[in-house]
């Protein structure tokens, strides 16, 4: 049922994204980050990064890569017109949006589908510590893990790509104050904080009342379908002065603009993983997981390998497809070394939305990697090898220590 209500809220935050776009919102986001205050290269990367996983943090993340495509392809031309064209430039911004989308679906138990999975898997084999793993308590820490992860993806960003040698003079807007208005500016914002906040407190009544999951699936779709006739044949006012109205979204609008590269990549990456699953890829990644783990290991070493293993394994395959194999092993391997399989089944998890180096690991990567023009290949694999381990580092130490305290999860 939940993933009913998920197709629900990405209707109408596909919506959204496309109302944001209309309305020049992304103009208007580009004008506050840089208009008199001429930022750098490098302090727009980490915004980049942070807005992105808020976004994430409420709504899907292909979504919010739909949404930030338009204010990436505003940033590239405003560098172009002072500094020249750069193909280094299109592919921090790349990668800077998919590297926040994925860390934002980390901070929130209904980010992402993946931690419903966790949660599904685990109430249905009665894992040990599962009934302390509430909204709440994952908030406490999921929102710290994703400002340190943004943090460290901004300097990884920085680090390898240095983004300082590619900005000779202040970046000049390509367009003037002007046109970052537009009539329907001051309604896509409330719409889109309806849209937030109602998505984020059906999600949190989905958990915390399953008797009640029929019922709060149908007011979902109540609030989807007003929604889109609010948005498809509601006229509202665009002059006072002249009393016009138009409807806020066309069909046209819909589609107008769209990755299509971006969705060639999603296509793609969905076909592969589906013929790698049919012939038993994904068992193949989850023994050899399996295999390499040793007895002799100390947990923060076996816990790297299997966040490692699962994050290298999601950049070929179905996240879903790994989530679950990887679970599979995870309970008898948890019982033989005596320690908590909460904890591996929650390392699988945030791992498996940490597949940055393949522009067919997930949809997000994909879509901004054909959606942002002249991203380097190359640099993308570069840098996501460094974010895969890095990732592997942090999820692992953040479980042990952070996590399992916090729900006493003690290792034999």
């Amino acid at each position: 049922m939940d993933k009913i209500q998920l197709i629900f809220f990405f209707i109408s935050g596909f919506a959204v994204s496309r109302l944001m776009i209309k309305a020049r919102l992304p103009h208007r986001i580009v004008f506050w980050f840089i208009g008199k205050r001429h930022l750098s290269i490098t302090k727009i990367l980490f915004y980049l990064i942070a807005i992105s996983a808020v976004l994430s943090f409420f709504i899907p993340n292909a979504i919010t890569v739909l949404t930030l495509l338009p204010l990436l392809e505003l940033l590239r031309r405003s560098y172009e017109e002072s500094n020249g064209p750069s193909k280094n430039i299109a592919t921090m911004l790349a990668l800077s949006t998919i590297y926040g989308a994925n860390i934002g679906g980390m901070g929130s138990i209904t980010a992402t589908p993946a931690n419903g999975i966790l949660i599904t898997f685990a109430v249905l084999n009665d894992i040990s510590g599962i009934q302390q793993l509430s909204f709440a308590s994952w908030l406490v820490w999921g929102i710290p893990l994703v400002i340190i992860f943004v943090g460290i993806a901004g300097l990884i960003i920085s680090a390898v790509l240095r983004p300082w040698r590619h900005q000779q003079c202040n970046i000049q807007l390509p367009f003037d104050a002007g046109k970052t208005f537009h009539p329907f500016q001051k309604i896509t914002v409330w719409m889109t904080v309806f849209y937030f906040v109602s998505s984020f407190v059906l999600s949190l009544f989905m958990m915390s009342f399953p008797g009640q999951t029929i019922l709060i699936l149908y007011i979902s779709g109540i609030l989807t379908l007003l929604f889109v006739l609010i948005l498809f044949f509601l006229p509202v006012k665009v002059d006072s002065q002249t009393d016009s109205r138009q409807v806020l979204l066309t069909l046209t609008d819909c589609y107008n603009e769209l990755p299509t590269r971006g969705f060639i990549f999603v296509g793609i990456a969905v076909v592969l993983a589906a013929i790698l699953y049919a012939f038993g890829i994904h068992e193949f990644f989850a023994g050899w997981a399996a295999s390499i783990v040793s007895t002799d290991l100390s947990v923060l070493a076996l816990f790297f390998l299997i966040a490692l293993a699962t994050s290298f394994s999601t950049e070929v395959l179905s996240n879903t497809a790994v989530q679950l194999s990887f679970f599979v092993t995870a309970l008898p391997l948890a019982q033989t070394l005596g320690f908590s399989a909460l904890e591996i089944l929650i390392i699988v998890t945030l791992s498996c939305t940490s597949a940055f180096m393949s522009p067919i690991a997930t949809g997000v990567n994909g879509l901004a990697f054909g959606g942002v023009k002249d991203v380097s290949f190359s640099k993308m694999l570069v840098v996501g090898f460094i974010m895969n381990l890095a990732g592997a580092g942090l999820i692992s130490s953040w479980v042990l220590f952070i996590v399992g305290r916090l729900y006493g999860l003690v290792q034999n």
